[in-house]
């Protein structure tokens, strides 16, 4: 179907923009240290503007090298030598009639004292450390405060002189110009503190030398956080609707081009970078609220994901720009395909969170990049380009078709092999399709839905309900067989009573084989997989008991992934008991010890177990004679991610001779 709004040409100040589609910052730790633009990451926007983004914001650029860095591997736009890569990048660009900004920044105290060696102190609003990562932190003086004035329009006349089409003041997102606007982090009491008109002082000044050394011509977006969210975690003096439409009409009459709404501080984290939970539009309301008091456009992020969404959202006239950022990650043509009627093309975000967990380590040390669950290119695209159309018709037979499966018959498919999918179930997805079924996690399923098509489009025989064996395989005669087999759950045997006819697995709950209502359950096991059991169970009107004998629920999973899925856990109703272990099952009650030895009785009815999963391989080893035989996903080693899963088999199908 045409998305004829998505499709409509854009105005921000004098500058047109050819969609209505913007790529957000984001840091991808692709950058180099010394702030300039390297090769791979002008290939890395370039694919995004080749693939349909209309404007494209760069990450984060720093404006200060002395106390301004928030990234190891992060962009400069500090001094005039990165002028020329940034010209560079500017031109790839512009090859595709995307236009290009540099989101200037300074984070403040939300950094590291590692990554500013030169200093002993971060720099804020008031001398208050982050939240989340205290370091030592004092307020900037007011000479201090003019200097950083001056910087950001310094880099803001450097990327105009590097030919880039305006700039983005990033005032969101609890960074060093958010320290100053929130209420919660600035107790001056001079002109830069007190009252919301103070407190905007920095952000005004900026704009205006901006404008000053810029001319009136040149673009200049602001990023606002509209909600701090910090109510819901009992801090009542942040960010509020109310004081983000007040900056917004005064950014607007100082000149700025176009507000680009976000949420969320550092101590909200979910708000700015949602987990899958999160759905389509959850904070449009916020960015239509801002739009109603400005007459300059408004961009917005609100977990966007669906170009049906999109564009219904745009002829609503809620916001001007659709902003993206995890989506253009997952998919470089996310834009081409919406334009020209391919939705169904589009490899979507699963909200999983992978590439904010990756790139952590990255951004701080300069090891590795951000990755994405389902885009084994990200980060690598002047390494990997499409597959080399090389299989003349040999034949692959793939035996699974999970996450691993389903990638390794899509590379072999574009490479050309004849590729034979073989599962034994009615369903492709294996493990991630169980993923999928909890509530709000649907969209773990949009990679089964797109491979699935890209595959019956390639021309891939898929055989469902086939239990492949040894025998079969061999009669096919194939060049190489990909063993994608996967897990199933583990039930120890120690455990007296796991034989018993109230003990089940995940998979039996999240598949409805088995159907609980109404009954007291104790799900054994507080991982990912356990807790969203747990909420699968209780809302369908149980009472359930989450249990795990590590002292909390979802230890060693992300952090931001974690805390989403306790606190819904816990909204639920479900009640966790972390710090036990299941010592015995009975047929209505089970036995529980804590770490200290002691025992405890619970009462339930049904048992299900979430301990983990242990491959199932045996076809492999059975498939003796075949050249090419390749274990991959769980088969080979069971209890990683998704990712392991896809980007293994990638590999394996991209490198096979």
């Amino acid at each position: 179907m045409p998305f004829t709004n998505i499709a409509k040409k854009g105005q921000i100040g004098n500058l047109e923009i050819k969609n209505r589609l913007v790529m957000t910052a984001m840091g991808v730790g692709v950058g180099d240290h010394s702030g300039i633009v390297p090769d791979e990451f002008i290939e890395f926007y370039t694919q995004r503007a080749r693939g349909g983004a209309g404007l494209i914001i760069t990450e984060i650029t720093r404006v200060n090298n002395v106390h301004g860095v928030e990234e190891y591997n992060q962009l400069s736009l500090a001094d005039d030598n990165v002028i020329p890569s940034f010209q560079k990048l500017a031109d790839s660009v512009h090859q595709y009639g995307t236009k290009i900004f540099a989101q200037l920044h300074h984070p403040g105290r939300e950094s590291h004292l590692v990554l500013n060696p030169s200093v002993k102190e971060l720099v804020s609003s008031s001398p208050v450390p982050s939240r989340i990562a205290p370091e030592p932190t004092r307020a900037l003086t007011i000479e201090e405060i003019h200097s950083l004035v001056k910087d950001f329009a310094d880099a803001a006349v450097r990327a105009q002189k590097a030919g880039l089409d305006g700039v983005e003041i990033h005032a969101g997102h609890g960074y060093l110009i958010t320290q100053f606007l929130s209420a919660n982090d600035n107790f001056r009491e001079d002109e830069y503190g007190g009252s919301l008109e103070n407190r905007m002082r920095f952000l005004m000044e900026i704009i205006a030398a901006i404008r000053e050394a810029c001319g009136s011509e040149f673009p200049i977006s602001v990023r606002l956080s509209s909600s701090e969210f910090l109510d819901g975690v009992g801090i009542r003096h942040g960010i509020t609707l109310e004081e983000s439409i007040r900056t917004a009409v005064a950014c607007e009459k100082a000149g700025v081009n176009l507000i680009n709404v976000s949420s969320g501080t550092h101590f909200t984290g979910n708000t700015i970078v949602e987990p899958t939970t999160y759905q389509q539009g959850w904070k449009l309301g916020l960015a239509a609220e801002i739009k109603k008091n400005l007459t300059i456009p408004v961009a917005a992020t609100s977990v966007f994901r669906d170009p049906e969404f999109c564009d219904e959202t745009l002829g609503s006239g809620a916001i001007d720009f659709v902003a993206m950022g995890r989506s253009w990650l997952a998919d470089p043509e996310w834009g081409e395909k919406a334009l020209s009627g391919r939705a169904d093309d589009i490899r979507k975000c699963l909200g999983c969170m992978y590439c904010f967990e990756t790139v952590g380590n990255a951004l701080c040390t300069g090891e590795g990049h951000a990755q994405c669950s389902v885009n084994p290119y990200l980060g690598e695209e002047t390494v990997y380009s499409a597959p080399t159309e090389d299989g003349n018709g040999r034949k692959a037979v793939v035996i699974g078709g999970g996450p691993a499966g389903l990638e390794a018959a899509l590379i072999l498919a574009q490479r050309k092999f004849d590729v034979t999918l073989m599962e034994k179930e009615d369903r492709l997805g294996g493990q991630m399709y169980l993923s999928s079924l909890p509530p709000h996690r649907g969209k773990m399923g949009n990679f089964i839905k797109y491979a699935e098509k890209q595959l019956k489009d390639l021309g891939v025989d898929i055989r469902l309900n086939t239990e492949a064996s040894a025998e079969a395989i061999k009669a096919m005669n194939p060049y190489a067989v990909f063993v994608c087999t996967g897990s199933v759950a583990v039930l120890p045997k120690s455990i007296p009573g796991i034989d018993g006819d109230n003990v089940y697995v995940a998979s039996d709950i999240l598949t409805e084989k088995v159907k609980l209502i109404g009954k007291k359950i104790v799900v054994a096991g507080g991982g990912l997989t356990g807790m969203e059991t747990a909420e699968f169970l209780q809302v369908k009107g149980n009472e359930v008991t989450d249990i795990d004998m590590l002292p909390g629920l979802g230890l060693g999973a992300f952090p931001l992934v974690v805390m989403d899925e306790t606190s819904r856990v816990a909204q639920s109703g479900v009640c966790a008991m972390p710090g036990h272990k299941l010592a015995e099952i009975h047929a209505d009650h089970v036995v529980l010890e804590d770490t200290a030895g002691y025992q405890v009785t619970l009462p339930c009815d049904a048992v299900i177990m979430c301990l983990g999963v242990r491959p199932v391989n045996q076809l492999g080893e059975e498939l003796t004679g075949v050249e090419h035989v390749y274990m991959l996903g769980d088969a080979k080693k069971s209890g990683r991610r998704v990712t392991n899963a896809i980007h293994e088999a990638f590999e394996v199908a991209y490198n096979l001779m």
